[in-house]
């Protein structure tokens, strides 16, 4: 599915992987940072062998492997919005590289962020410290995604 060649060319066709900083995705991810109350918040695009940060608080990378992609799950389920309050506690999680070691992740949870019907990226945010959200919360990350998703179209519609 990641690899799926209609999705990497609706990716490329935003013309955002590998580019500079923009204060619209900036500003998406720290309101995302504050609203959730989490040290690590990003703006993700899902490349073919790589999740690419265009924006991102708390992670001094831009991108991160495939095999250490808690974003996969993505390519996996039908859901738009997934929090997990306790990786450790997740079936799905509690083995994973970043829930067991360093930095020792507690708390996920993510937007998918779709573009011409493909799955081309998250918004996603982590804690590690377990948390639960509010109804508030998961509201304003719904309309965060939109956002991020109208960015998109903006974008394209410009160029």
């Amino acid at each position: 599915m990641r690899k799926n060649p209609e999705r990497l060319q609706a990716l490329k066709s935003l013309a955002l992987l590998d580019t500079g900083a923009e204060v619209a995705y900036d500003d998406l991810t720290r309101t995302l940072a504050q609203t959730f109350d989490v040290p690590i918040a990003l703006v993700n695009l899902l490349d073919a062998d790589r999740d690419w940060f265009k924006a991102c608080i708390g992670v001094s990378l831009m991108e991160s492997p495939v095999e250490t992609s808690f974003c996969e799950i993505f390519f996996h389920c039908d859901d738009d919005l997934l929090v997990i309050p306790d990786t450790a506690a997740d079936p799905i999680f509690a083995s994973h590289p970043l829930v067991v070691g360093a930095p020792f992740i507690r708390f996920y949870a993510s937007a998918r962020l779709a573009f011409e019907g493909h799955t081309v990226g998250t918004l996603c945010i982590y804690d590690v410290q377990p948390k639960q959200v509010s109804a508030e919360q998961v509201e304003t990350l719904k309309v965060l995604r939109l956002a991020t998703m109208e960015t998109f179209a903006q974008r394209t519609r410009a160029a």
